[in-house]
């Protein structure tokens, strides 16, 4: 009796602790299912999380791909760029060069400017001198008429009817009486065109107006509209005067100021 008293003991405790090592084991399986179902999902969650990951792994392959292209496009365009400035500094260049030389052609245009410009001074300076000799020449004859008219108009006579041989000499050229082509402006074919308009001697000339000529020449046309007469009446008063260094003064200084 005393026996099974001592073995229900014991079997009560192996029951007891089996009840507890089963209860263990049981709440482990149950703690490990819900484990195991939380690690479930975040094995899922991690591998939607790495599916997407490689997706923008993909996309951005695909951006730098992109990319590497859009970086070849600009280092081309750069490379282009470059050529371009290249060419547009050595155009700048050869701009500058052209314009230096441009600005020495100016300055030497200058130069040639100030030289021409001094011998136009020089030569207004001469014809101011062939001016003055001229007024003091038309002043000696005034006060020669003055002093001894009737032996001027003898000896104008006296010129103008016989000897031309020393106003030849004096003009440098055959002197005949009433040549027009004595007059400077005037050639065989103008003169000829004066005759046939009823001017046949200086004195008839001298008594022309400019007008009139000018008329004459317009109406001729051809080379003649660009004739000038302007100095045609003077020189002819002095040629019917006979005032032949007077004439050769002035036709001097006619021919340089053209």
């Amino acid at each position: 009796m005393y026996f099974l008293d001592i073995f229900s003991d014991n079997f009560l405790v192996v029951a007891e602790t089996l009840a507890i090592v089963v209860g263990s084991m049981l709440m482990g399986i149950l703690l490990s299912y819900f484990y195991w179902g939380s690690f479930r999902k975040q094995v899922k969650k991690l591998s939607n999380s790495l599916d997407l990951e490689r997706d923008q792994a993909e996309e951005l392959k695909s951006q730098l791909k992109i990319q590497q292209a859009i970086k070849g496009q600009l280092q081309n365009e750069i490379t282009e760029g470059k050529s371009k400035l290249d060419a547009q500094s050595k155009k700048i260049f050869d701009q500058q060069q052209s314009l230096f030389d441009q600005q020495e052609q100016i300055s030497k245009s200058e130069t040639n400017n100030r030289n021409q410009k001094a011998a136009l001074d020089e030569l207004n300076s001469t014809i101011d001198t062939y001016q003055h000799r001229l007024r003091v020449i038309e002043d000696e004859l005034l006060q020669s008429k003055n002093v001894a008219p009737p032996l001027k108009k003898v000896l104008s006579a006296n010129a103008t009817r016989a000897n031309y041989e020393h106003v030849s000499q004096l003009l440098g050229r055959q002197v005949t009486e009433n040549d027009l082509t004595l007059i400077i402006g005037i050639g065989p074919k103008t003169a000829a065109l004066l005759h046939s308009n009823g001017i046949q001697t200086w004195d008839d000339l001298a008594k022309a107006s400019s007008e009139n000529l000018s008329k004459i020449l317009s109406d001729a046309g051809g080379i003649y509209k660009s004739i000038d007469p302007a100095h045609w009446a003077r020189q002819a008063a002095m040629a019917a005067s006979s005032e032949w260094r007077k004439l050769r003064v002035f036709q001097e200084t006619l021919r340089k100021s053209e």
